[in-house]
């Protein structure tokens, strides 16, 4: 009730604007379906849908949409540079774009968190490479976990590949893996739900901060250059702030 409240009150302080029928219609693309980023695909809830209806309240001449796609789809529209559209709530370093000569980047629009997540009865703490040996780790078939590529190449770490973090959290439980990595914000959505709070452990060191942004291909520049001007106006990122802040999540 409290997130619904602050949403209403962002969006009072912005002149409403109706689209006509000509209006541009955009795809934000996200591969993440997971609370509390989206919480509902159908009913078009969570963190990520209301930042689209944010972006809109900026523009009056293109609508923007949320589309969900998967990773390995994005991807590979990526790299044949035939994606229409963004990618919502990204990072450089996940794309292999660390020094943003690829593709366009927007301004951080949010600060994360992931978590190594391993049972209290088994708990685990990341303090160095090599703590990483004979474990055996489950992560989101087609996501990329920086910290333990190496360890994964050298054949010292094991991994279990799943569809989503929730699932990941029940083969902690059950202790079939000694740690997931799992985003702190679903973490923590996830325990308050499930009531899992007494039964999992966080390591002291996380696996990775960053920030979430929108990539842009640059084939998009001229069509997607208004996107990237108000993602980094004073007036978006205050807005920004409290939405993120309403989800419970530090920026």
């Amino acid at each position: 009730m409290l997130r619904q409240l602050i949403i209403i009150g962002i969006f009072m302080w912005i002149p409403w604007t109706t689209w006509g029928e000509q209006a541009n219609r955009i795809n934000l693309y996200t591969y993440h379906d997971k609370p509390p980023y989206i919480m509902d695909l159908k009913d078009k809830s969570g963190l990520y849908f209301d930042i689209v209806r944010l972006l809109n309240e900026f523009h009056d001449d293109v609508q923007f949409q949320l589309v969900f796609r998967s990773k390995n789809r994005i991807r590979a529209e990526l790299e044949k540079d035939t994606l229409i559209g963004a990618v919502l709530g990204v990072n450089p370093i996940w794309f292999g774009d660390n020094d943003q000569t690829v593709y366009l980047w927007s301004d951080p629009l949010f600060y994360d968190t992931d978590e190594f997540v391993s049972s209290v009865k088994r708990p685990f703490d990341y303090e160095n490479p090599t703590s990483l040996h004979g474990q055996r780790y489950g992560g989101v078939q087609g996501y990329f976990y920086p910290k333990l590529h190496d360890a994964e190449k050298l054949e010292k770490l094991e991994r279990v590949n799943v569809e989503n973090e929730k699932a990941l959290l029940e083969l902690v439980l059950k202790q079939q893996i000694d740690f997931a990595v799992v985003s702190r914000p679903t973490f923590f959505y996830y325990a308050r739900k499930h009531g899992w709070w007494t039964s999992l452990y966080l390591s002291h060191q996380s696996h990775q901060k960053y920030y979430r942004a929108i990539l842009v291909p640059k084939r998009s520049k001229n069509s997607l250059r208004a996107l990237l001007e108000t993602t980094s106006s004073i007036a978006f990122k205050k807005h920004m702030k409290q939405l993120v802040s309403s989800y419970h999540i530090a920026d």
